[in-house]
């Protein structure tokens, strides 16, 4: 067979692989439990009300390993593998980085001018991330992580700044990780500004929340199905109907 006669010809849907960031309480763990049939890789403390299988507090890498290997070799029944969180992870490997190169800080790693930066962003796609592809591959998993956000600055070409909402991670992991997913996602609690310019949250229990899947200059997010900008509710349906009411699978970013 020639390689001309392997091409396949649509669209080729498969699970989405979803970056999912966020203030801190906003409901990102409780979103993931009620993806389907979900197993959570603890890497922080705070998960012990989410009701879903989860592994117990994974405290070093090759541990996490292990148990990406398990999902993807062994029999199981689940459909959502969800990293929580992936800010956490970036720790983890940071200090394994800083250990091996005999250095305190990451920025200080093997002589500074970003190589610990590039040694942990080696470590997440050879090691991780080939794992998560083949995992989504070989599993039909969907894949969802989930990150902290903080505000950042952005510089432009013409020398003007902004700031930026953005996950909270190394920007060279950052960057390759939001490229990697399908949906890069930011959920917030609901608020509008009350007389005197603060924010009031909108909303009984703490407040509505709601997911952006598209960006702006002020917000990372990004989606391949074709989600209009602007919020919906923060919940896994919604999403769900998104997708498909979208553009269809992975039609673009």
């Amino acid at each position: 067979m020639s390689l001309l006669q392997k091409l396949t010809v649509g669209k080729t849907p498969s699970p989405p692989r979803i970056l999912l960031y966020g203030d801190a309480g906003v409901g990102k763990s409780s979103f993931a439990a009620t993806a389907p049939k979900p197993v959570i890789l603890v890497l922080e403390d705070g998960l012990d009300q989410i009701d879903c299988a989860k592994t117990p507090h994974i405290k070093d890498f090759a541990t996490f390993i292990a148990y990406l290997k398990e999902i993807r070799d062994e029999p199981h029944d689940f459909q959502t593998v969800v990293i929580d969180s992936l800010s956490a992870l970036q720790n983890i490997v940071a200090d394994g980085v800083c250990a091996a190169a005999g250095a305190k800080f990451l920025t200080a790693a093997y002589g500074g001018y970003n190589r610990g930066n590039d040694a942990a962003l080696v470590q997440f796609r050879k090691d991780v991330y080939s794992l998560l592809d083949e995992i989504r591959r070989k599993r039909n998993m969907c894949i969802i992580q989930i990150a902290h956000s903080h505000d950042e600055t952005v510089k432009y070409t013409d020398g003007t700044t902004d700031r930026r909402t953005a996950p909270r991670l190394i920007a060279a992991i950052r960057d390759w990780v939001v490229e990697w997913n399908d949906i890069v996602a930011y959920a917030k609690i609901r608020t509008m500004e009350d007389a005197s310019g603060g924010k009031v949250v909108i909303g009984k229990n703490g407040g509505e929340r709601e997911l952006y899947c598209v960006g702006d200059t002020r917000l990372l997010a990004k989606n391949r199905y074709g989600i209009p900008s602007g919020p919906m509710p923060f919940t896994w349906d919604a999403l769900v109907s998104a997708i498909k009411s979208g553009n269809g699978a992975n039609g673009g970013s």
